[in-house]
């Protein structure tokens, strides 16, 4: 609980934040909207020569596009703010100061900026993720929808930790930068259905990179496509992957010199 109010409070602190820049809240959907009209022509051209691509049709690709978007705004909102700042802690000497405070340094580094603004994104997702749900007549029931949840939140985690403990790696290299840049390229192939690629890529998009779990899997467990073992497989990585992300993070903090001493 101690956590979940320090993280609310950081919450409220950046919507004070955004309220100052307004300017910045409405850029932010602007480009939001661009980049998900952009990322629905692919598709609309596409299904323009065909009705179905490897048993998928056009709005459950849409439906899909949807999930995309609210997974990729909720990781602008909550978690790009800080990763993107690894480096700075790192070189500045920014570390110091937390690690004095009485919070989970991994915690603070990870959940202390906010971008509210990118919700926006998050908001037009789930409008397109209804607009192609009804399209596509799925029909679902509350077991359905659970485990469309929980693989989603499954996603978010395991995308979580890859990105922290790429982060990390500043530890040992000094600067990351790029990194965030790789990873949220790779991130683009969620737009697309697992099935678009060959065998080896879906290895890859699954286990070791598993945007899967939070967009292709979501939609197909609406569809009553998935059971419940993949769900667990989606537990089972979310709850390996927090593990080892935390031993990377310990690891670093050994090899951690002051910048500022």
């Amino acid at each position: 609980m101690r956590y979940v109010r320090l993280w609310r409070r950081f919450f409220l602190q950046a919507v004070v934040r955004e309220t100052h820049f307004r300017a910045h809240f409405l850029t932010t959907l602007l480009v939001g909207l661009v980049q998900l009209r952009l990322g629905i022509v692919p598709t609309l051209l596409l299904f323009g020569f065909t009705s179905e691509v490897h048993g998928w049709s056009r709005a459950e690709v849409i439906a899909l596009v949807g999930v995309f978007q609210i997974v990729t705004g909720l990781i602008a909102t909550f978690i790009a703010p800080n990763l993107n700042r690894m480096t700075t802690y790192l070189t500045e000497g920014e570390l110091d100061s937390v690690l004095l405070r009485p919070v989970s340094s991994q915690f603070y580094l990870t959940f202390r900026w906010i971008n509210v603004a990118e919700l926006t994104n998050v908001a037009s997702g789930i409008v397109v993720l209804v607009i192609g749900l009804v399209q596509a007549r799925i029909s679902f029931g509350p077991g359905q929808v659970v485990q469309a949840l929980v693989l989603v939140c499954c996603g978010l985690v395991l995308l979580t930790c890859v990105w922290s403990a790429m982060a990390f790696l500043a530890f040992w290299l000094q600067s990351v930068n790029p990194i965030g840049f790789v990873f949220l390229s790779l991130v683009e192939a969620g737009r697309y259905p697992l099935v678009f690629f060959p065998v080896a890529v879906r290895t890859f998009l699954t286990f070791a990179f598993p945007v899967a779990f939070a967009t292709t899997f979501p939609i197909r467990a609406l569809a009553g496509d998935l059971g419940w073992s993949t769900v667990a497989i989606g537990v089972g990585l979310a709850a390996v992957a927090l593990l080892l992300v935390r031993f990377v993070w310990r690891r670093g903090l050994l090899t951690y010199a002051s910048a500022s001493s």
